[in-house]
């Protein structure tokens, strides 16, 4: 092929197929011929994304597509993300306001300058966007939580869909971004708790059964992948399934919410339970703490991780996630006949200047034969 607008139509056709690599090949070849073509520049960013190439090649690309045509809204919110990630606020603050002057009611641009300006300190601007985004999207529910949120409202959790929304977009980035820039690493923390028990335990007619709720890409799976059990882990994002599922840790993978899911459990069959930052999108942990002692088996573990306040029960943060007293895990643990073993502060991952603070807990089915202790 020699024309141009044969290589991008090309292009197009690999990409809503999701074929990033053909994409690319066929977008770059029609663009070195044709550089004048805005959305397939805009659509070559998007491919080069899902590729996990290297931001500035990503960034590059929105810059062509909306120096060709400044009213693409979607572009110019993708360049924000880039030039987030980049650390570049201003620049991708001033990118989401192109979006939104290009398309007022643009939901992503709306959430990306609101969770911008929060992350900023500028509360107000944050309520503003929001507010912005449920007056064009009416009863959203992605919306109607970071309002909520905002204004210091705390329901008992946050939507299911904006859960899964949110870390369906962030999906191909999270695992770099959380482990590499914000240090997080929680994951390896709890599974090492768990894992003691897990290896004695072990039986080789039957491998000891492991729930990873709120898996992710699979970090948990990953570090537990040397004791043999057979894990499952339960997400929200189909995105974020998908990731975990290339990794080979898992025995399954179940899509659903966390406590329906335990409810299909069956009684008294798992060894071992880990939720590692799951809990930031729940207020009300006595369902799940009620769950999680139904499924585990004598001398069963449930590790966990919060992020942390004080004193209280829980709390709906201006960020959208809930922070968790000591208080208040100890007495779900003893309304459900669990011995606490471990209960201590933790840096659960950097965020901003600072960290994020929290707390991490191991609790047992009776019959471990361990005295409670808190650290």
């Amino acid at each position: 092929m020699t024309n141009a607008m044969q290589w991008i139509a090309e292009g197009h056709a690999h990409y809503e197929a999701q074929r990033w690599n053909e994409a690319c090949i066929a977008f770059e070849r029609g663009l070195a011929l044709d550089p004048r073509q805005a959305n397939a520049w805009y659509r070559l960013g998007n491919a080069r994304e899902e590729q996990g190439q290297n931001d500035l090649a990503v960034v590059t690309c929105f810059e062509k597509a909306v120096a060709l045509e400044p009213s693409h809204a979607q572009a110019w919110n993708n360049l924000g993300n880039v030039q987030q990630r980049l650390g570049r606020a201003e620049q991708a603050m001033a990118s989401y306001r192109n979006a939104l002057q290009a398309e007022p009611g643009l939901a992503q641009a709306c959430l990306n300058l609101g969770r911008l300006a929060q992350a900023r300190g500028d509360h107000p601007l944050a309520l503003e966007c929001f507010r912005a985004g449920l007056k064009h999207h009416p009863r959203d529910p992605t919306f109607e939580h970071l309002v909520a949120a905002a204004a210091g409202l705390t329901p008992d959790r946050a939507p299911a869909s904006y859960i899964t929304n949110l870390y369906d977009g962030l999906a191909q980035q999270f695992e770099n971004h959380l482990v590499q820039d914000l240090k997080y690493g929680v994951p390896e923390v709890l599974a090492n708790m768990v894992r003691p028990e897990l290896e004695t335990a072990r039986n080789p007619a039957a491998a000891a059964r492991v729930i990873d709720l709120g898996c992710g890409t699979g970090l948990v799976g990953v570090a537990l992948a040397a004791t043999g059990a057979q894990i499952v882990g339960v997400d929200l994002s189909p995105r974020m399934l998908e990731i975990a599922a290339r990794r080979g840790a898992y025995a399954g993978l179940e899509r659903g919410e966390m406590v329906e899911v335990l409810a299909r459990t069956a009684a008294g069959s798992v060894q071992a339970v880990v939720a590692a930052d799951v809990f930031i999108y729940i207020g009300d942990l006595a369902p799940v703490f009620a769950a999680v002692t139904r499924v585990l088996a004598p001398r069963g573990l449930f590790a966990l991780s919060v992020e942390g306040m004080d004193e209280g029960t829980y709390r709906l943060q201006a960020n959208g996630r809930y922070t968790h007293a000591p208080a208040y895990l100890r007495a779900l643990a003893a309304q459900c006949g669990l011995e606490e073993r471990r209960l201590e502060r933790a840096t659960i991952r950097r965020e901003g200047r600072g960290t994020a603070e929290g707390w991490l807990a191991l609790f047992a089915r009776p019959g471990t034969g361990a005295a409670a202790t808190a650290a």
